[in-house]
């Protein structure tokens, strides 16, 4: 989530980039394809070190499974939330007019993504007025595949003469609990990966409509 909200600050710089793709798009020096793409291979790998570096501290900080493959698919979970916000922040900054209106829309988005996530709110007691939601929300997907990238495998000490209901394996704990699938790893992976590049395209979309008459 914090890899997620980190690129807000990156705003006030899209819109910045902006002003001045329309400048010298307007002399003609490139298409609005080759500003967006160079635009993407700039901020990417930038982005992809500093979700690394946060998830080595504190994926193992907070003593999550240590083996390469649950960390592997943990960072390219991070790595694809990261991207999703930064789809975001590229869409409404190329839509919005200013840094005023793109500051308020942008947050907003973001909150209302994380509200029926599961991270804040178990996803069963959501009013059924807002669960529909989930649905569009990235911040569900990538919450519910790290939740069982970390559960699946995990085997609980359960004892027979307990008056309380037990879970003694993480996949039981999933589904009974938290009220995810333990079997969605890979299609909420697939649902994030097809969510971001959704993203870029509208951000794409947004610069070539909303910046065709200044780019004139």
């Amino acid at each position: 989530m914090n890899t997620a909200f980190s690129n807000l600050g990156s705003l006030a710089i899209f819109l910045f980039d902006r002003s001045i793709y329309v400048r010298e798009h307007r002399n003609g020096m490139y298409r609005p394809s080759s500003y967006y793409i160079g635009k993407i291979v700039q901020d990417i790998p930038f982005g992809i070190i500093v979700t690394f570096c946060f998830s080595a501290i504190a994926y193992f900080m907070v003593g999550l499974q240590s083996t390469m493959e649950k960390f592997s698919i943990f960072f390219a979970i991070s790595v694809l939330v990261m991207l999703n916000s930064y789809g975001i922040c590229m869409f409404i900054s190329n839509m919005a007019k200013n840094y005023q209106v793109a500051n308020v829309i942008a947050p907003l988005i973001l909150v209302l993504y994380l509200i029926p996530s599961g991270f804040l709110i178990n996803l069963n007691s959501i009013p059924i007025i807002w669960r529909w939601i989930k649905y569009i929300s990235f911040f569900r997907y990538g919450f519910e595949a790290l939740v069982v990238n970390e559960f699946v495998g995990l085997h609980f000490e359960c004892h027979a003469n307990s008056t309380i209901p037990q879970f003694c394996t993480g996949e039981l704990y999933i589904e009974n609990v938290l009220g995810f699938e333990a079997d969605s790893l890979n299609t909420n992976i697939a649902l994030i990966a097809s969510s971001a590049a959704i993203y870029m395209i509208l951000g794409y979309i947004m610069l070539r409509v909303f910046r065709r008459g200044e780019g004139k």
